[in-house]
């Protein structure tokens, strides 16, 4: 696929627009700001999955396309901003940061990647589970009802756990950007909705995170900013956030 038709699909295809968003957002951002993006892979093959054994020899990697608009995805982060990178033990994050690395180091930016961050993955649900509720629902429903505590904790882990802990995991990584930073952590749909609404208490509605989608954020001294479609917004620090002195 030439590079210029990659240009076009970056630039017009609908599930690049919330990718877009996140570039074009950071801009509004102080520019001394640290910030953090949680990110959903790039886009991946979708095998139908109904039953836990369809999970085995499923390819659910990249498309060459998902590799093509990674990159791409890092050619347009700010060259003015250094970013560290951070992935899901999933192999479809792992290359879709290895791509955005690649891309913003072609364009001469500074970034470094660390590597695999297991608080971005193992919630603990049952697989079989999963796929029933998800092919019965959709999918902000299923995040509505594992969050109002509809599942067996048994099958479904409580969530409140999980993204506090990893919250502190993810946030104490400020410490280590440099002023003007970004971290990128690249994880999955289902982790990035239950962590905007477990950090900011925002519930998941229709409009689903895309591939290369998510939200970005800054914590500031009594106060978050926080990107989310495109938009800017302040929000209250969360009272478990021991480190609210950044």
């Amino acid at each position: 696929m030439s590079k210029k038709l990659n240009s076009k699909i970056w630039e017009e295809n609908p599930w690049t627009e919330q990718a877009r968003n996140i570039i074009e957002g950071l801009d509004k951002f102080p520019a001394h700001s640290k910030i953090i993006i949680i990110l959903r892979h790039s886009q991946r093959f979708e095998p139908k999955l109904v039953n836990e054994s369809d999970l085995k020899g499923a390819n659910m990697e990249l498309t060459p396309l998902g590799k093509e608009i990674a990159k791409i995805f890092g050619e347009n982060l700010p060259i003015d901003r250094p970013i560290r990178l951070f992935h899901s033990p999933r192999s479809r994050c792992k290359v879709t940061a290895e791509k955005i690395c690649q891309g913003f180091k072609e364009v001469n930016g500074r970034g470094d990647y660390i590597g695999e961050y297991n608080a971005l993955y193992g919630i603990g649900i049952n697989n079989q589970s999963y796929l029933d509720e998800f092919n019965t629902y959709k999918n902000y429903q299923v995040i509505l009802r594992y969050l109002a505590g509809v599942y067996s904790p048994d099958l479904w882990p409580p969530a409140q756990p999980f993204y506090t802990r990893s919250g502190e995991q993810i946030w104490s990584q400020i410490e280590n950007i440099s002023e003007g930073g970004i971290n990128i952590f690249v994880t999955h749909d289902f982790h990035t909705m239950i962590f905007r609404f477990g950090w900011f208490g925002l519930p998941p509605d229709e409009q689903w995170v895309d591939y290369l989608g998510g939200f970005a954020f800054s914590i500031l001294e009594d106060h978050i900013l926080f990107l989310d479609h495109g938009n800017l917004i302040k929000l209250g620090i969360p009272y478990w956030w021991k480190n609210r002195k950044i």
